[in-house]
């Protein structure tokens, strides 16, 4: 029997980089034990290595330029754990040869804080324990232990953080951060070459709580030479830098310079008098939301102190990293030799990638000029890798362009996350006497130039003089893309303006028609294609407009009444191209067709009949010959063009709270996939932050005029970019959403769940317009602001994921679906995912994230699935919901709350423990009516048993309380036609069997529910029961318990028809883990299901270790039943806190098993 890791998705816990002999960028991140080598660029994973037996690794540290193989290139620690690594070794790892080095890993005395590797010899390191220790380890010959030296310490005081910086030789900088508040700075000597072996040089006093991170910067150049300042973080969430220069060391009473002290928070007794300024902090600055876990500087190294390049970047427990700018001035005194040092930290930068909290580890990796590279790992498994800029280096941003070998016209204003800016006053554009039509008099005239031709003559803004005043009260008024790169702009006074995006940015006029003059004035709704390179307009007085790049805008057709808005609905799969009209007090909009093949474009109109009053149209789209108009109240018209004189058939949303307005219409993408029920599938997104996806299937019957449309929502989904999602589009079956959230227009990924990119445009209520640039990561983003144009562009993802995360709490809860492909984890982040578990020979990850779910407002607590197509989740605040799940094609996995909890309480203060769902007799898994026994077991220590199905909802059929104690699980045990068996534990530790009978009529509602017979109880732990399952063999039920008593229990009722009277046989394996045990499921294979052979049971607990048992049946010539437990196998998880174990799936020679907690892995267990 073996137990081996197939997957692990644990939090981030060390990070580093390095780059090899072939310049190939890698980064080296610590997840649990092991050590993952990944290829930056390609965001693949190279190969893992496991380092230590029973250990989580907490840092790695790299030195690459290494210059023979006996050098000592790599060291990665953690706890009390220790492994050095030789260039030869590493490159071993590197080559995929090694998959394991734990035995060579060597144990030290204490907890290892930071470890800094000698840049002035080969072979030594210098690590700091949490007692304030320094240890010298040197590379031994191969097959040799390392050589430990220890060197002498000022004092024994209990450290939080540390960091260590190599000064010279015989020189080694250390500063610790204590428990109690203090940072005691001290020096020492490996080489013993100097007679004070250590000497301290600072005690910091000031944070009123622990030091979490104290970080030594690079050396910056100060009045009497090379010095370092010190960054500081705590429990009172502040930053602090202080000076470690030599004159501020000087200017200290001796007696305060090397006072180490071992306790106290704040100044720890030191009189006033006797506390002189120069010891004060230079900078100090209170960030993020929650506790500030490290710090660490980003800057050149020797750049002149007074003007510096330096920015202190600070991780936090929220999930975010904040860059603060470090600003220092030198002031000569009057009085003084030398000048006062003052500085001061401003916030440039937030970066929130991960979710939950806690960033975990971070590293950087130096880039040509101003740029680094920064990769952080945080609790929810994931790899982030973005770019920062140091201060004082302001880099030229180039606009994106779609013509490689075109010459960069650069913007030199301020930027972040790779976003180049321009701004423009209309007056800028306006007042130039340079400024002309794009188009000449002609059609012919301006199709027969080229496209650098119509450039030439457009106007470079550039030489305008930005002084020029507004003319004519004139403003900005609509934005419309007619490409991925060009702009129409329309003015209050009635003028469009064309802007080119390219290398350079290129403004001209265009001219509208004669018949058209001042029909935009004042007002004006402008859509565009950029797909086909057109944009349609109109006016107050009902014109339509249509401009095709490098054409005349021209007039094609009329309307009755003041538009009100235009809906573009564009078919890619035959290039078709409609436009939807409606108009201010207008009934009934109307559907143009565009015959674009012709030179001049061919319209027809056709009127939509017979919407209701109230149906405001706020968005359109159509999907096959359905042409399908959302409204501003959240319901769908849907009008088949097939059939246009038929009326819309209308789709209301399911009774709730009010709908915000539908905002965009778009079809899926199609799929592979088999699709048997013809059924197209389309998305919706709305202002109220939520997105949903329908099936719609269109019967058709000669014998009938009006087809039968039924729509269906199969999937809604709540991203984290609201409340205001304003489109959608799919891009290689990649969902994209872009919308506002507070201030900041986001786009956002909702496959791959990240942020595209973030604007702070000041919000929503403003012009605006955006145009990705489809396959290239590109954008821009257009809006007004403060009477001014603004045009963003962002080259690239605002990040890179390297490795894909999860939960970013503890997942509490686990379950696998009936055909062992779906997984579904929730956790204290109030979020349910569903994961795909298929692993292919090749699959760099065979768990792929396939939903997320959020609706519960407090954690989750317990989840189950019925066969495939349910899924039930409850939680805290009396929450249970029923989710619907099932596959659409060319989106993945689609969710919808079908119930929710039929009977709250009127505060909602309860939590639903956990709970059962078990099909009653008759019922098909496969059913669309399935009725289903669910079981609540309440944390006031009361069970209510509901039958529930789609058609019938809820019914209550019967009640029970249990004692005083809560109830921690509940399970039904056996269910027959005149009645059913429960078993439910608590935190007294008991085991309990209840019956239920039905109601005679479970379809009258007026009827009372029965209440519950409490059968039998036995005491089996000696307090809480965490954990409970149940197998039921030929002749028997056994149910296995986990105690917070460490204790694994086994009990074994007889078949069902002898239960009530019956006492179970109980087995107590007591101090079966060294902790609770949290989590335990039997690996059920086909022998276990027909009742024969024995049993193995996977069991997990809070002292991190998974065991697994065998269990085996043994019946005496007496009659007399025995069970043989035996652990068969045991090993250490990485996942903390353990909250729950699974089953994936179980045969004779191999069973996987699903742990989850702080992290979630799987297990194999081969035979």
């Amino acid at each position: 029997m073996s137990l081996r890791h197939d997957h692990l998705l644990d939090p981030i816990t060390a990070l580093e980089f390095h780059r090899t002999r072939t310049g190939t960028l890698l980064v080296l991140a610590g997840e649990g034990s092991f050590l993952k080598i990944f290829h930056a660029e390609e965001a693949k994973v190279l190969h893992q290595c496991e380092i230590f037996h029973g250990q989580i690794i907490h840092g790695i540290v790299v030195r690459d330029d290494v210059d023979h193989q006996a050098g000592l290139q790599v060291v990665i620690w953690g706890g009390s754990s220790l492994t050095l690594l030789s260039n030869q070794e590493f490159d071993q790892i590197l080559n995929q040869n090694v998959s394991s080095i734990a035995n060579t890993a060597i144990s030290v005395s204490d907890w290892i804080l930071d470890v800094a590797i000698c840049p002035f010899d080969a072979v030594s390191a210098v690590f700091i324990t949490a007692h304030n220790t320094v240890i010298r380890a040197r590379l031994g010959q191969p097959l040799h232990v390392p050589v430990m030296e220890t060197l002498q310490s000022p004092s024994r005081s209990i450290l939080y953080s540390a960091h260590l910086t190599w000064e010279s030789l015989s020189c080694v900088m250390v500063a610790a951060g204590t428990v109690f508040g203090e940072i005691i700075v001290w020096q020492c000597s490996p080489s013993g070459e100097t007679s004070e072996t250590s000497q301290v040089l600072f005690t910091f006093t000031g944070h009123e709580g622990s030091i979490f991170g104290v970080n030594i910067s690079p050396r910056i150049i100060g009045i009497r030479g090379v010095t370092r300042l010190l960054a500081s973080c705590s429990d009172d969430r502040t930053i602090r830098v202080w000076n470690l220069s030599e004159d501020a060391r000087e200017s200290l009473l001796p007696a305060t310079a090397v006072l180490a002290r071992e306790t106290g928070f704040g100044e720890n007794g030191v009189p006033t008098e006797h506390t002189d300024s120069k010891c004060s902090p230079l900078a100090i600055v209170m960030g993020h939301a929650s506790r500030i876990w490290r710090v660490t500087f980003l800057g050149h190294q020797s750049a002149p102190l007074d003007s510096c390049a330096l920015s202190v970047l600070s991780f936090g427990e929220d999930s975010t990293v904040q860059q603060w700018d470090l600003h220092i001035e030198q002031r000569l005194q009057t009085s003084a030799i030398l000048p006062e040092i003052h500085a001061r930290l401003d916030q440039s930068h937030t970066f929130a990638f991960h979710n939950g909290k806690h960033i975990w580890s971070a590293a950087l990796c130096q880039r040509d000029g101003s740029e680094t590279i920064l990769a952080t790992g945080g609790a929810d498994g994931k790899i982030s890798m973005y770019d920062i800029r140091k201060p004082d280096h302001p880099t030229a941003i180039e606009t994106p362009s779609l013509d490689a070998a075109a010459p960069l016209c650069v913007s030199r204003q301020t930027v972040s996350n790779d976003l180049s800016c321009r701004s423009w006053e209309l007056g800028e554009i306006l007042e130039s006497p340079a400024l002309r039509s794009l188009v000449d008099s002609t059609v012919d005239q301006q199709t027969s130039k080229s496209s650098s031709e119509i450039l030439q003559e457009a106007i470079d803004i550039k030489s305008v003089r930005t002084t020029m005043k507004k003319a004519f009260k004139d403003s900005f008024n609509r934005y419309a893309f007619v490409s991925e790169n060009e702009l129409l702009a329309t003015t209050t006074s009635g003028r469009v303006l064309l802007c080119h995006i390219g290398s350079e940015i290129h403004w001209s006029e265009v001219s509208l028609p004669e018949c058209g003059a001042g029909d935009l004035q004042s007002y004006a709704v402008l859509v565009g294609l950029p797909e086909i390179g057109l944009a349609c307009l109109a006016g107050a007085n009902g014109s339509l407009y249509v401009y095709r790049l490098h054409q005349r805008l021209l007039k094609v057709g009329q309307v009755g009444g003041k538009v009100a808005d235009l809906f573009k609905l564009y078919n890619s799969r035959n290039g078709s191209f409609e436009l939807l009209v409606t108009t201010l007090g207008g009934a009934n909009p109307t559907l143009f067709f565009f015959d674009l093949p012709r030179s001049q474009a061919r319209i027809t109109s056709n009127p939509v009949h017979d919407l209701p009053s109230k149906f405001v149209v706020t968005s359109a789209g159509k999907v096959g010959n359905i042409l399908i108009m959302g409204s501003r109240s959240g319901s769908l018209a849907l009008y088949d063009s097939e059939s246009p004189e038929s009326p819309p058939q209308i789709w209301l949303h399911s009774p709730g709270p009010p709908r915000d307005a539908i905002t965009s219409i778009v079809s899926l993408p199609r799929s592979n996939d088999s699709n048997h029920n013809n059924a197209e599938y389309f998305l919706t997104t709305s202002r109220d932050g939520l997105y949903s996806v329908f099936s719609m299937t269109v019967f058709r019957d000669i014998s009938v005029a009006m087809a039968r449309i039924v729509v269906r929502q199969v999937h809604h989904g709540a991203p984290p970019i609201g409340p205001l999602i304003e489109n959608s589009w799919f891009e290689d079956e990649k969902l994209f959403l872009y919308g506002f959230k507070g201030k900041n227009f986001v786009v956002w990924n909702e496959t791959e769940q990240c942020e595209v990119t973030s604007v702070e445009c000041g919000g929503s209520h403003r012009s605006f317009a955006y145009s990705p640039v489809r396959g290239s990561g590109h954008g821009y983003f257009v809006y007004t602001k403060a009477s001014k144009m603004y045009l963003r562009s962002h080259q690239k993802l605002s990040h890179n994921i390297l490795k894909a995360g999860g939960h970013g709490r503890e997942i509490k809860a686990c379950a696998i679906s009936g055909d062992h492909i779906l997984i579904a984890t929730g956790a204290e982040d109030t979020t349910i995912r569903i994961w795909e578990y298929n692993k292919p020979p090749s699959s760099q990850n065979p768990v792929i994230c396939n939903a997320v779910i959020q609706k519960h407002s407090a954690g989750i607590q317990h989840l189950q699935w019925h066969g495939s197509q349910y899924l039930f989740s409850s939680g805290g605040n009396e929450e249970f919901f029923v989710w619907a799940v099932e596959r659409i094609p060319g989106f993945g996995v689609g969710v919808i709350c079908e119930a929710a909890c039929p009977d709250p309480s009127s505060d909602k203060d309860l939590r639903i423990m956990n709970f059962h769902v078990t099909a009653l007799p008759n019922s098909s898994v496969l059913s669309t009516d399935t009725r289903l026994l669910i079981s609540l077991a309440y944390s006031d220590s009361t069970i209510r048993n509901y039958i529930y199905s789609r058609r019938d909802a809820f019914h209550l059929l019967c009640t029970g309380r249990y004692t005083s104690a809560c109830i921690t699980q509940i399970r039904h045990v056996s269910l027959e036609s005149d009645r059913f068996y429960i078993l439910t534990t608590a935190t007294d530790g008991r085991l309990a069997l209840w019956e239920g009978i039905p109601a005679p009529n479970p379809s009258n509602s007026v009827l009372e529910p029965l209440e519950l017979a409490l059968l039998t109880t036995q005491r089996l732990h000696q307090n809480a029961i965490k954990s409970l399952d149940v197998a039921r063999l030929k002749d028997q039920i056994l149910v296995a318990t986990g105690g917070d008593d460490n204790a694994l229990g086994l009990s074994v009722y007889p078949i069902p028809g002898t239960m009530v009277t019956s006492t179970p046989t109980s087995y107590i394996l007591r101090s079966a883990h060294a902790a609770a045990v949290t989590g335990l499921c039997f690996l059920r294979s086909s022998d276990t299901a027909s009742g024969n052979g024995s049993l193995k049971l996977a069991s997990s607990s809070n002292d991190q270790k998974l065991a697994v048992w065998s269990i085996e049946q043994e019946t005496h010539p007496s009659g007399d039943f025995r069970l043989d437990i035996r652990r068969i196998e045991e090993a250490f998880t990485p996942v903390a806190d353990v909250g729950d174990v699974a089953a994936l799936a179980a045969n004779k020679n191999c069973s996987e098993i699903l742990v989850v907690g702080n992290g979630m892995e799987i297990w194999k267990v081969a035979s």
